[in-house]
């Protein structure tokens, strides 16, 4: 009796830990055989950041049952509409959208909302007001025919269709979501596992939200007009300052990625192209860090962006191209650059070490006047091989007298003369 009793205890925690472990891995496989559900949260304008969160989103949603588009937004931009279009029509998953309770999807978000194989609208949305700007008669017209071809895809070739999809754009209709749902246009959900018990015949389903990143925000932000003139008028400037300034000051480069920002906000530069730019940027200021040192800080920018521009290229790639060879290849290429940087990066600050300052060479210098000098009156002087403007310290030095350098302020020198003994 004493023997069970000290059994039983460890045969009861052993069963009990194989009921719970039994539990997991039917837990696990009945979360396997759920379908998944991406909802992807269009909350933002319709813009670049847009297009390229969509872009993204589609491509990691790969193997999901259903797309849902979840639609918050006031509008935007036509060009930008257009490239999410194309990119939810060439996926194979299918999608739909979904303008959430309280949310609306106006103007060019309207557009997006007919572009996939059914509407839902949730209690007090709306949608419409297709009217674009500028409200020319190509623009319209251009606008209308694309409405039209979206809803007629989703809804079918009915003339009431035709003249709704005329009415939103011609005269700004916009529906809530009861109207919606009365004219055959929109079905009512109010979450997702509404939509998945119309769509999937289930409402146990794995759901998983993407929302923009911090980058696709950066890009929604620069793809506001207002901020990418700026940043193109700034960039002129500041390249206009680094030609008029002597010697390498980084504006020029700071300019450059300003303009680039700005094409690429105006979908004037591919992504791809941005990444690589980005990318040789870094490199160059590198580069000038190890030729010729100035500062830390060129060392640090160039850091950055190169970093920058590897991420971004590896976003831009399709992910069919990556391949883990050519993340072993990557890896082994990128360790062979960070040395050399590393090596580079010692060598520009051992030289930098070395190096004295130009006032630590010309404090003290003996040299010539060229011209006379005097208080404010300024010459000219020969010392260390060179020309300068100086200024006398104490009286007029006359041209021909030995100088000695008393100190330096810029470019301008301010001398003594060197009475002959």
């Amino acid at each position: 009796m004493k023997s069970l009793a000290k059994i039983f205890p460890r045969y009861f925690i052993l069963l009990l830990v194989m009921l719970i472990a039994s539990s997991s891995l039917l837990q696990i496989h009945s979360l396997a055989q759920q379908p998944r559900v991406c909802v992807v949260h269009l909350d933002m304008a319709i813009d670049e950041g847009a297009a390229t969160f969509i872009d993204r989103a589609f491509n990691d949603c790969r193997g999901s049952d259903l797309i849902v588009i979840a639609i918050s937004s006031n509008g935007g931009y036509l060009a930008s509409a257009q490239k999410i279009i194309n990119t939810t029509s060439s996926s194979r998953i299918p999608c739909v959208s979904w303008v959430p309770p309280g949310s609306q999807a106006y103007s060019a978000a309207a557009l997006i909302a007919f572009l996939c194989r059914s509407l839902y609208m949730g209690s007090g949305s709306a949608i419409g007001a297709v009217t674009p700007y500028p409200t020319d008669n190509k623009t319209v017209e251009a606008v209308r025919g694309l409405l039209t071809s979206l809803m007629v895809r989703m809804l079918g070739d009915r003339e009431d269709v035709r003249r709704l999809a005329h009415e939103m754009v011609v005269k700004s209709r916009t529906l809530d979501d009861s109207e919606a749902v009365r004219l055959g246009v929109a079905k009512k959900a109010d979450s997702v596992e509404d939509i998945a018990r119309m769509e999937l015949n289930t409402t146990r389903i794995s759901v998983v939200d993407f929302y923009p990143s911090a980058w696709e925000k950066l890009v929604s932000l620069l793809s506001n007009p207002v901020v990418y003139s700026v940043m193109l008028a700034s960039g002129v400037l500041l390249i206009i300052v680094e030609i008029l300034t002597t010697g390498f000051q980084g504006y020029g480069l700071a300019g450059a990625l300003l303009i680039l920002l700005a094409l690429y906000a105006m979908s004037m530069v591919p992504p791809d192209l941005l990444a690589v730019l980005v990318l040789l940027s870094g490199v160059v200021l590198l580069a000038i860090e190890m030729i010729k040192p100035v500062s830390g800080a060129l060392a640090i920018s160039g850091a950055i962006l190169t970093v920058v521009g590897l991420v971004m290229t590896f976003r831009s790639a399709p992910p069919e191209i990556m391949t883990p060879s050519v993340y072993v290849v990557s890896g082994g290429l990128g360790a062979v650059a960070v040395l050399a940087i590393l090596t580079g990066l010692k060598g520009a600050e051992a030289l930098r070490m070395k190096r004295r300052s130009i006032e630590e060479e010309l404090v003290g210098a003996i040299g010539i006047a060229k011209t006379d000098i005097g208080e404010v009156q300024p010459g000219v002087v020969y010392v260390a091989n060179e020309e300068w403007t100086a200024y006398s310290v104490k009286g007029s030095i006359p041209q021909g007298s030995k100088v000695r350098v008393v100190r330096v302020e810029g470019l301008k020198l301010y001398v003594e003369k060197v009475e002959e003994k």
